[in-house]
């Protein structure tokens, strides 16, 4: 960096060794002057060099140990290509030429099953743990090489693919989209295939990942979805400063992203993405639009002392208590968890114990050491975005506004009100998992959504109608690890 970079007072980048943020580049047929070239202009840059392919056994001896020396120099590691492992395990010995790669200087391994007809699951994850034993930093590549065997694998199986890769030792696993990014989360013109990018937000730490995505909108959707600490493979190698200036905000693609008016707001869904805002340490809205917010809110407005929020109901035991499971009232709890039953008499002063089906595992996922957590719907919608803005500005912190959704699964209702809070947060740069729900008519689409036809058909229609509107209530409930008090702005420092 240079005097023009802190005259912008930008916020640095972690160094390297980085664990996020990684930037790995795809270098086809790079010698060394074009080497020392991307060295001098952008080492600071790059996290990992693959050589493409096997283009590693075509280069004379002496000019393949020169140019690894060069880039493991410049604090940058070195992996010889997926696809060479492959034709490794089809051609010769594997644990012959991982000495071989090691001897000759390379330090990190990729380990995929891309292209080879045969190679089985155990088969692959023996390769990964034999380059984990001979010290190399491995990464391993979920996905196939030919469209159509990429689309025949399911969300499940690659998900399942990527948790038992990291099981056996990978530090990251690469999300296959090939050179010309058009398969795995891309589609054969280079689009996004957002319903699988979104599952693997959800189910997979996307800080485990490396994201091939070697176009330049591509890497701008990842940025704007996960951030500037997105991992990002395949980048060509005259591409990486263009990816360091959309990580910073300095190419018109993300340039709204990181304007200080902006608000970052990361859109999550259920438990995992609790976790992903409590590790950001963001100030984090839940969301349970049906039933759990509404309820949590109308007992701040009771007056109750405090209100305590269980997972398990076993642990639903207090003074007054409240809990459901998939709408009805769970045996021995005082009420279920509707808003409208509550009364001043029942709740106000009280310690309130309370259980749902979502919505307070999420709430107690979402707080963390440096996270603040809120709990919001529609009825407090305004009064809680203008906390959660009050809060992220006098912490500096993003916020997350995390749907509690339903058998994890996005709910409408939810995702309406998640958009309504962040209309109301105003300025917002979304990212995240979760897309934005639009509605011209809420009461109607809580009834039609999954949850509220299930409570009408348990006589809850009251109940739904109540949660669908907007604004009647300032209360904003937030929890402190323990119990959720209702905010307040004068003791927060």
């Amino acid at each position: 960096m240079n005097a023009i970079f802190d005259q912008l007072d930008l916020r640095r980048r972690p160094g390297k060794p980085r664990t996020t943020g990684l930037t790995m580049v795809l270098d086809k047929h790079l010698g060394l002057t074009a080497t020392r070239d991307l060295i001098e202009t952008a080492a600071s840059h790059i996290d990992i060099v693959k050589l493409g392919w096997g283009s590693c056994t075509l280069y004379p001896e002496h000019v393949l140990r020169e140019k690894i020396a060069l880039l493991k120099a410049a604090d940058i590691r070195v992996c010889p290509g997926g696809t060479f492992l492959e034709a490794t395990f089809e051609r010769c010995d594997i644990p012959t030429t991982l000495r071989l790669l090691k001897a000759s200087g390379f330090d990190a391994i990729e380990v995929s099953d891309g292209i080879h007809p045969s190679m089985t699951r155990q088969q692959k994850l023996g390769i990964l743990k034999q380059a984990v034993d001979l010290g190399f930093y491995v990464t391993s590549e979920v996905g196939k090489k030919l469209v159509q065997e990429d689309h025949a694998i399911s969300d499940a199986r690659r998900i399942r693919e990527v948790h038992e890769d990291l099981a056996a030792g990978a530090q990251k696993v690469i999300i296959e989209a090939r050179e010309s990014g058009t398969v795995g989360i891309f589609r054969g013109k280079g689009d996004v295939n957002a319903a699988l990018a979104y599952e693997l937000f959800q189910s997979v730490d996307p800080d485990a990942l490396i994201w091939e995505a070697p176009e330049k909108d591509q890497q701008a959707w990842l940025l704007q979805q996960l951030g500037p600490g997105v991992s990002i493979g395949n980048v060509a190698p005259h591409d990486v400063l263009s990816l360091e200036s959309m990580r910073y905000g300095l190419r018109g693609d993300t340039f709204r992203d990181h304007c200080r008016g902006s608000r970052r707001v990361f859109l999550e869904l259920g438990v995992a993405g609790a976790w992903r805002a409590q590790q950001r340490g963001d100030v984090v809205v839940v969301v349970d639009a049906i039933r759990a917010s509404a309820t949590i809110t109308r007992c701040v407005d009771l007056g109750a002392r405090e209100i305590v929020p269980v997972v398990s109901a076993t642990e639903l035991r207090g003074e007054v208590t409240i809990g459901e499971r998939g709408g009805a009232k769970l045996p021995g709890a005082h009420f279920d968890n509707s808003p409208l039953a509550l009364t001043r008499k029942a709740i106000e002063g009280k310690s309130v114990v309370i259980s749902t089906t979502n919505g307070t595992e999420c709430i107690r996922a979402a707080h963390g050491a440096g996270s603040v957590v809120l709990v919001g719907g529609m009825n407090n919608c305004t009064a809680v975005a203008q906390s959660a803005v009050e809060l992220a500005t006098q912490r500096g912190s993003g916020i997350s506004l995390v749907a509690a959704g339903r058998n994890n699964l996005p709910a409408i209702e939810d995702r309406a009100a998640v958009t309504e809070i962040m209309q109301a947060i105003g300025n917002v740069t979304a990212r995240g998992t979760l897309e934005p729900y639009y509605s011209d008519n809420l009461e109607r689409d809580f009834l039609d959504s999954e949850s509220g036809s299930n409570l009408v058909q348990l006589g809850q229609a009251e109940d739904i109608i109540h949660c669908s509107r907007k604004d009647v209530s300032d209360a904003v409930p937030m929890f402190d690890g323990e119990r959720i008090l209702a905010y307040q702005p004068e003791v927060i420092a």
